[in-house]
């Protein structure tokens, strides 16, 4: 039976904008009913930001198309065969899409029958939070008990759990996502079963679909605390060798990485760096991936040679991998972090000669090249000051 609420008048954080109440209201007068669904409906309930604004309506694709012709909206198509069109107003986009049950599926690839049922299309959605409508005079249509669960943070797929997933396999990260922003990091155990035993899936979807949703998962604060669940999810895509965040804690420096950073720092105890390369990361993971680790006795000179805004993450990524490799004394590797983070802090980390430090020997660009090149290998190999570098470089200069 629907589970039907009815709420008074919204005001703050509304899905039910003017825009969107103009949209909801034209398509009505047009005889086709209509309702916002999903992220902002939830949202609004939890009294989070409300940022996509998804529709769901009784129209067919030919007749959203119709009624934009007719009132001047422009329409994007995106995902015809699936019933999915951007309509643009003001500025904002809305993805609108008509009432669908899902007849087959396979991944993303499903063979749908489109549908004037709401209820009948709540039931081809993931979790009971994500299937809540509500209509342009805010009444809140609930199916599926989404908005107890909202409640007591329970994130629960609608119906069978196994079939949601076999949906789409992506509901497996999407599931731990949603224990991390609205479940507490609490899992449920059944359905940590059926995921272990479908964890296989995950290797057909795409790398970019993959990417997308862990950078959403590291965005969460304290999203470490949902590596231990996945686990076995992480190391299926990454071929990991540890929870190298545990070690980060035990140094104390987990609390001074970014978020971006504890990803980074996980994926680089990868047994593979072939299956790393084969997804697509920002720039911002994929350069702190690639450093490699040295030799304690070559970390300052490593320090002097990468970019500024990596140092830090460097000298974490050091120490927990010196910890590995003398967990019988991580004393020592505190103390040695300690003194390295303050080296990335001071001005001998950085090389401060410059041309006008030699502009009264009117050198020739050639000769300055030479003279720079040389300094900087000098500073690389030694723990000098700036003044020093002057003193090599009108050393060198004299042999030139």
């Amino acid at each position: 039976m629907s589970n039907v609420k009815t709420m008074g008048r919204l005001k703050n954080n509304s899905p039910i904008d003017e825009n969107t109440f103009f949209i909801l209201d034209l398509f009505e007068k047009c005889g086709y009913e209509t309702r916002v669904v999903g992220g902002a409906v939830r949202n609004f309930l939890l009294k989070k930001e409300i940022s996509d604004i998804d529709i769901a309506t009784t129209a067919t694709v030919a007749e959203i198309s119709d009624i934009c012709a007719r009132h001047k909206l422009v329409m994007v198509p995106i995902g015809i065969r699936y019933g999915s069109v951007l309509i643009l107003r003001n500025s904002r986009s809305y993805e609108i899409t008509t009432l669908r049950e899902d007849v087959e599926t396979f991944g993303r690839h499903a063979k749908v029958k489109f549908s004037k049922s709401f209820e009948a299309d709540s039931r081809r959605r993931d979790f009971t939070i994500n299937a809540i409508y509500m209509d342009k005079n805010q009444k809140i249509y609930d199916y599926h008990s989404g908005i107890e669960d909202i409640s007591t943070g329970n994130i629960r797929f609608i119906g069978n759990a196994r079939e949601r997933i076999s949906e789409d396999y992506l509901r497996i990260l999407r599931y731990f996502r949603f224990v991390a922003s609205y479940g507490n990091y609490e899992c449920n155990q059944e359905y940590l079963n059926t995921i272990a035993e479908l964890k296989n899936g995950v290797s057909i979807l795409s790398s970019e679909r993959i990417v997308s949703e862990l950078l959403k998962i590291f965005e969460i604060d304290d999203s470490y605390k949902i590596i231990p669940p996945m686990w076995e999810i992480l190391n299926e895509l990454f071929s990991l060798k540890f929870n190298s965040l545990e070690i980060c804690e035990k140094l104390g420096i987990f609390e001074s990485l970014s978020n971006i950073e504890r990803l980074a720092i996980l994926l680089k105890f990868s047994d593979s760096n072939e299956l790393i390369d084969m997804y697509n990361f920002p720039r911002v993971v994929k350069e702190r991936i690639k450093l490699k680790p040295v030799d304690r006795r070559q970390v300052f000179q490593q320090l002097k040679q990468i970019r500024k805004e990596y140092r830090s993450f460097y000298v974490k990524f050091w120490a927990v991998n010196s910890y590995l490799n003398n967990s019988q004394n991580p004393c020592d590797t505190k103390d040695f972090l300690k003194k390295t983070l303050d080296f990335c802090q001071s001005e001998d980390a950085d090389f401060k000669l410059r041309a006008r430090d030699l502009e009264r020997y009117n050198l020739t660009d050639e000769e300055l090249k030479l003279i720079m090149m040389a300094a900087k290998k000098f500073w690389i190999e030694n723990p000098v000051s700036h003044g020093e570098c002057i003193e090599f470089a009108e050393k060198y200069l004299d042999e030139l």
